[in-house]
């Protein structure tokens, strides 16, 4: 178990990261950014990694985000790890779990177990979609899932999302723990840190990269509808389709093939497989233009990862996107024609600058400052950012 802390007799915080994979997000997140995120409160609490058992070779042989079967036995073995705890009496009232997501197969054992024990602990979970968005892959398991949803949302101290339309989605289910709205927790220096060549100065090339997934939600037919487009009217561009994984991969029947077809046809469209972390911010710190076609994406790591770096957005006016993202980014939805024409639009002008990275940094903060304090009064990060600055800075004195 990984942790830290100056006393052990303070408040605990169980922290149930995702699978560390170390070429996805998923690394940084469970093992750099979140354990650094409670780093400030070091006087107020103990951060405990509850680790599971993971192969680090692990690839998605079925799932959208992460193996089916992979999930299921990482976090089932976390949740063996507490109850162990538990049973030697580490697990006192007071403490917390914080759940990197709402899906934790094996929580309801550590919840009956606690009940027993007449344990009480605060919980919090970071929840990424689930069964109330119509796109997201669970939407079809509603009939049995949103049962469970609603069922650990009643044992919930708080629950963090990347957008307000995904809370208010949440509401509309039923869903009455309080909701922050968060973003993303991206770590803004470190993920900086991974590739420190970046030149913020330098000249962007023309290349268009989409980083997405290639599952039904991210609508990939679509983006390569307009990538075909875009290339026949501006040959000198290029367009950079990456994946961090050895081979592209989907569940949705067909798009491997269109997309390997396209490539063939079209030699400035390229498929760039097996980045590393570096090699991808390198890809994003050379390109000018991020492209989004997505159904369903609350923020997206794609547009935290690449403003960071400089690049430019194309995203569809769609869902969450117009919350966070300026007007004359944004192209009218399903429309080959005006996502081209906004292509166009945003290669011409000035590299931009953007506070889109910097509101998710302090977002992530914020996940810290309300599990350490215990704050049950919902934030948005997106609407009230210089009150979540206040809240920090007086935290710190």
């Amino acid at each position: 178990m990984g942790k830290w802390s100056n006393n052990r007799k303070m408040k605990k915080v169980f922290y149930f990261g995702l699978e560390p994979l170390k070429a996805r997000y998923t690394y940084q997140l469970s093992k750099e950014w979140m354990p650094a995120t409670f780093e400030p409160y070091s006087d107020k609490v103990e951060f405990i990694d509850v680790e599971g058992e993971f192969d680090p070779d692990q690839q998605i042989k079925v799932g959208a985000v992460l193996d089916a079967v992979g999930r299921g036995k990482f976090a089932m073995s976390q949740c063996s790890n507490f109850l162990d705890m538990l049973n030697k009496d580490e697990v006192n009232n007071g403490d917390v779990i914080f759940l990197q997501d709402y899906w934790h197969p094996g929580i309801e054992s550590i919840l009956y177990a606690l009940d027993l024990y007449g344990i009480k602990v605060d919980i919090y979970a970071m929840l990424h979609a689930q069964s109330v968005d119509e796109y997201d892959f669970t939407y079809p398991m509603r009939s049995w899932m949103r049962g469970f949803e609603l069922g650990l949302d009643k044992r919930m101290t708080g629950i963090f999302v990347g957008s307000t339309i995904h809370k208010d989605q949440l509401r509309e289910a039923g869903f009455e723990s309080p909701i922050h709205v968060v973003s993303l927790p991206l770590h803004l220096e470190m993920t900086l840190d991974k590739y420190p060549e970046y030149d913020k100065e330098a000249k962007k090339k023309s290349i268009v990269v989409y980083s997405s997934r290639l599952d039904k939600e991210k609508n990939p037919f679509f983006m390569m509808a307009v990538a075909k487009q875009y290339l026949t009217e501006f040959p000198g561009a290029e367009w950079h389709v990456t994946t961090s994984g050895k081979e592209f991969k989907s569940m949705l029947p067909g798009v491997i093939d269109a997309l390997y077809k396209l490539a063939d046809e079209m030699p400035n469209f390229k498929l760039l497989k097996n980045l590393t972390k570096q090699e991808y911010y390198k890809e994003l710190a050379e390109a000018k233009i991020q492209f989004n076609s997505s159904l369903q994406d609350y923020v997206s790591w794609t547009v935290l990862e690449s403003t960071a770096f400089g690049c430019d957005m194309v995203f569809p006016n769609f869902r969450s996107f117009p919350e966070f993202i300026p007007a004359d980014k944004l192209y009218t939805p399903f429309n080959v024609g005006s996502a081209v024409i906004r292509l166009h639009e945003v290669m011409q002008i000035k590299q931009p600058n953007y506070n889109i990275a910097y509101l998710a940094d302090l977002g992530r903060q914020m996940e810290g400052y309300i599990v350490s304090n215990g704050i049950d009064q919902e934030i948005n990060i997106w609407h009230e950012a210089e009150y979540c600055k206040h809240l920090l800075n007086k935290n710190e004195e």
